[in-house]
Order: structure tokens, then sequence, then C-alpha cells
């Protein structure tokens, strides 16, 4: 007699709970690459005034029909039927077992918001490490860029830094416009000369390339010291 159904997937209780969400997953003969499944999922409590719910459903394959397993499409009904009858015993069970879900459920999540702490602590060390250009050296290297496009009546050359901690690229220049204006823009976007100098004040003080706008501003490390900083 030809199997009808297996396990293929039965994330167990731990898991369901610990992740707010799990499957068990039933291969049926005639289908290829889809599953029954039983479905479990911790509701965020919008639809209920705030109260937990835990959904069990079903799922039942419709698409991947795999008639050289099983041509008859009568014995596949028979077949989910026959699948649905065990799935609907563990939805039973799973159904009783809620209280446990949701205790290792509140496992995950202070393990989840230990995790989020300690990276936030890693990232904000990184950044402590990188010592910053300040407000005072980025007005200047801002101020420098819009004299260059107003002498030029062109745009100013392009200054590229680093953000501090993780070090992204990030470039800028001085827009000068038809009408005379001078707005900023940073890789695609445009932005004002308070972002600008707020963004530029925020970058790692060693990453920071002036290009010729170093000729008012030699070194933007020696500027940064010559203005009561210290340069790495």
């Amino acid at each position: 007699m030809t199997i009808q159904y297996s396990i293929a997937k039965k994330d167990s209780i731990q898991v369901m709970g610990h992740n707010g969400e799990g499957r068990i997953k039933y291969n049926i003969t005639g289908f290829k690459n889809e599953y029954l499944e039983v479905i479990v999922r911790r509701q965020n409590g919008w639809r209920t005034d705030n109260k937990v719910e835990w959904d069990i459903d079903i799922d039942i394959p419709r698409y991947g029909r795999d008639t050289d397993a099983e041509p008859s499409n009568i014995e596949v009904f028979k077949n989910i039927r026959a699948c649905m009858a065990e799935a609907i015993v563990e939805m039973t069970e799973l159904e009783t077992m809620i209280p446990e879900l949701e205790r290792n459920f509140q496992i995950g999540e202070k393990q989840r918001k230990a995790k989020e702490e300690a990276e936030a602590a890693e990232r904000q060390a990184k950044i402590d490490a990188d010592k910053a250009v300040g407000v005072k050296l980025a007005k200047m290297i801002c101020d420098n860029m819009v004299k260059q496009a107003r002498d030029t009546k062109e745009d100013s050359k392009e200054i590229t830094f680093q953000t501090r901690g993780d070090h992204h690229d990030v470039q800028m220049r001085c827009i000068y416009t038809d009408t005379g204006l001078t707005l900023f823009n940073s890789g695609y976007y445009r932005i004002s000369r308070k972002d600008a100098v707020r963004k530029l004040a925020d970058a790692w003080l060693n990453s920071v390339d002036t290009g010729d706008i170093k000729d008012d501003i030699p070194d933007a490390r020696l500027a940064g010291f010559m203005m009561g900083g210290s340069a790495k």
C-alpha cells in the first residue's frame, strides 16, 4: 500500500514557544515540494486589546501535485483527509500546551533582549573608540565648501568620510544652483546645511578627506588639533 503521508518536520514545543512560531510539516503522497502544515504563531495582540493569543492553524497543499506519485485526485484527497485527522490531533494537543508555549516565549524574549543590549553596547563601544570631527570643525569644512561653490559658481569638490563605529563610506559636496543657491548633497540625497554639519560632526575624524578643500583646511585632524582637539 502506498504511504499516504509522513512527517517531514516537527518543531518542538520549546522551539515553537521560544521563537513565537513553529510548524509541523507533512509530506502527502501526490504532492511534491508542498506540505500539509500545522502552523503555530503568537499573535501581537493588536486584534484583541493587547491580549496574548496563540493561533493554531492548518494549511493544505494546493499547487504541487505530483501525478507520478499518485495520479488519482480522489486518492490524493483521501491522503489529505487521513493526514488532516492526525494533524487535528496534534492541533488539539498544542492547544492544551499554550501556557508552556508562552513560558518558552518569555524565556526567548529575555534572551533576545539580552542579546540586543549586548550588541548595542558593542556598537556603542566601537563608536566611542572613534574620535568625532566635532561641530566646530564640521562647520569650518562646510563653510569652505560653500565658499568654493560660490567662488567658482560650480559644485564644490566632493569630500569623503566614514561613520564612527561601522566605518561606512559617505560622500558630500555643496551644489551650486542656476539661481545662485548653495545646497548640500550627500550620496543621492539633498540635505540641509544643518544636517550636513551634523552628519560631518559625528563622522570619524581620522577618515575625513576634504579633497582640494584642504587648501583652506590642510588636514582635518590637524585642524581639529588647532581648534583644541587632539589628533590620533
